[in-house]
C-alpha cells in the first residue's frame, strides 16, 4: 500500500470520528433542549400557582404554564427551537462504542426512555439483538447458520447487553455454549417503555427470523427481562405467532412477577406532592420516571394489564435470591425484588404455574449479582442439562 492511500484512510478514518463526534453532541444538546424546556414548563407553573394564590388545601386547582408571565413562553420557544436545529444534525440513532458511554445511555433509557420516544430522540435506544462485543447481528444471518440452538439473554431496567459481559462467570458459560454449536446473543432494547411494547416488537423480531421450523430457542432474562419474555409470549399466542413452538427452555433470573414494592412506594411518595396546589406542579420531577419503572410497579406485561399463563410446553425456571440471610425476605428480598415476586408466589399459593415449572432461590446474593453469580451459571447448566 502506497503512503499516498495510508494518507488517504487516516484522513477518512479522522473525517469519521469527527463526524461522529458532532452527531453524537447534537443528539445530546437535543435532549438537554427538550429537559431545559420541560424544566422551564415547571418553573412557569409554580410561577403561574403564585399568582393564582389558591387555598392552600384547594383539591382542584391545576397548575398551568400559559397564565405565568410571557418571558416563560420566550425561553420555552427558544429551548424548543434549539432542541429542533440540534436534532437536524442528529442522526436517527445515536450509537456509542465506549462501555461507559453506553451504559450510561442505557440507564438515562431506563429512567426516562419513553420521553426520549416521545421526543423522536436519536439517544433512545431501538431494540436489536447484539454479539458478545455488543455489535449489531445479521438476525437473519445468525438466525439461519448452523446451530444446535439459540440462546438469547435479556438484560433488566437501566442496564444493557454490555452489563452481562462484566462476569467472568457469564463469560465461561458464553463460550461453553458457543464451544458446543449454540449460537447465542443477547438482547438491547429501551427499558424505558412500556413493558407490553418492548414485548410486542421482541415478539415480532423472533417470528419475522424464526418463524419456520428449526433449533430449539432457549430464552433467559433478567429482572425487567424476565418480564418482557412473558409479554413476547403472551402477544406470539394472540397473534399465533409460531416461533413459540420452538422456545424450550424459559429462565427468569430475579422477575418482579408480582410487582416492585420500591415502585410501589415511589408512586406513594409522589403523590404526597399533590396534597397542595403549591408542590403539586412538582408531581413533574416525580413523573419523570418512565412508563417502564412504572409498569414494574404491578408488573404490567400487557396492554390490558390482564396477567398470561405461562406457556405449557416450556420449561420454565424461576429464580429468586436474598441479599442478606438474616433479613426478613419479604421486606428487601435481593435488595430490590422481594423473593414473593421473583418466585411468582402470594398468600394464597402460586400465582405462575405451568407442568415443567422450577422454582429454586440462593442466599446472600443481590439483584445485580445474579449477572455473575457462579451459582447461577451451575444452575443453569442442571437445568438446561446442554451437551457442553
Amino acid at each position: 500500500m502506497s503512503d499516498s492511500e495510508i494518507m488517504s484512510i487516516k484522513d477518512t478514518s479522522k473525517n469519521n470520528n469527527y463526524s461522529n463526534t458532532i452527531e453524537q453532541a447534537s443528539s445530546i444538546i437535543h435532549v438537554a433542549m427538550r429537559g431545559a424546556q420541560e424544566l422551564t414548563h415547571l418553573v412557569a407553573e409554580v410561577h403561574s400557582t403564585i399568582n393564582a394564590l389558591p387555598s392552600p388545601f384547594n383539591k382542584h386547582h391545576q397548575p398551568s404554564a400559559k397564565y405565568a408571565p410571557f418571558p416563560y413562553k420566550i425561553v420555552s420557544t427558544a429551548f424548543s427551537l434549539l432542541a429542533k436545529l440540534s436534532h437536524i444534525l442528529a442522526p436517527q440513532s445515536t450509537e456509542f462504542n465506549n462501555p461507559l458511554a453506553v451504559r450510561s445511555q442505557a440507564a438515562f433509557n431506563g429512567v426516562s426512555g419513553d420521553k426520549l420516544e416521545f421526543w423522536d430522540s436519536p439517544l433512545a435506544i431501538p431494540l436489536s439483538l447484539r454479539g458478545e462485543n455488543g455489535d449489531f447481528l445479521d438476525v437473519a444471518s445468525w438466525a439461519t447458520d448452523p446451530a444446535k440452538g439459540y440462546v438469547i439473554f435479556l438484560h433488566g431496567l437501566c442496564e444493557s447487553d454490555l452489563d452481562w459481559q462484566r462476569g467472568q462467570h457469564h463469560q465461561d458459560f458464553y463460550h461453553e455454549l458457543a464451544q458446543s454449536g449454540y449460537k447465542v446473543a443477547w438482547l438491547r432494547y429501551n427499558t424505558g417503555r412500556a413493558i407490553h411494547h418492548n414485548g410486542e416488537e421482541f415478539a415480532q423480531l423472533l417470528q419475522d427470523h424464526f418463524a419456520n421450523q428449526g433449533k430449539p430457542i432457549v430464552l433467559i432474562g433478567h429482572s425487567m427481562g424476565g418480564l418482557v419474555m412473558r409479554s413476547a409470549m403472551d402477544w406470539a399466542e394472540k397473534q399465533q405467532h409460531t416461533w413459540l413452538s420452538r422456545i424450550s427452555h424459559a429462565a427468569y433470573l430475579g422477575s418482579p412477577h408480582l410487582g416492585a414494592p420500591l415502585e410501589r412506594l415511589g408512586n406513594k411518595a409522589n403523590n404526597l406532592l399533590n396534597i397542595t396546589p403549591y408542590t403539586r406542579p412538582f408531581m413533574r420531577l416525580g413523573n419523570i420516571r418512565s412508563r417502564g419503572i412504572k409498569d414494574l410497579r404491578y408488573a404490567r406485561i400487557t396492554e390490558d394489564n390482564i396477567v398470561p399463563h405461562l406457556p405449557e410446553h416450556i420449561e420454565h425456571l424461576l429464580i429468586a435470591s436474598l441479599w442478606k440471610s438474616e433479613l426478613n425476605y419479604d421486606v428487601l428480598g435481593d435488595g430490590i425484588v422481594p423473593m414473593s415476586s421473583a418466585l411468582a408466589q402470594d398468600e394464597q399459593g402460586d400465582v405462575l404455574f405451568a407442568p415443567k415449572l422450577n422454582r429454586v432461590t440462593f442466599s446472600d446474593m443481590s439483584h445485580l449479582a445474579m449477572l455473575s453469580d457462579e451459582r447461577i451459571y451451575q444452575q443453569l447448566r442442571q437445568w438446561l442439562k446442554f451437551d457442553l
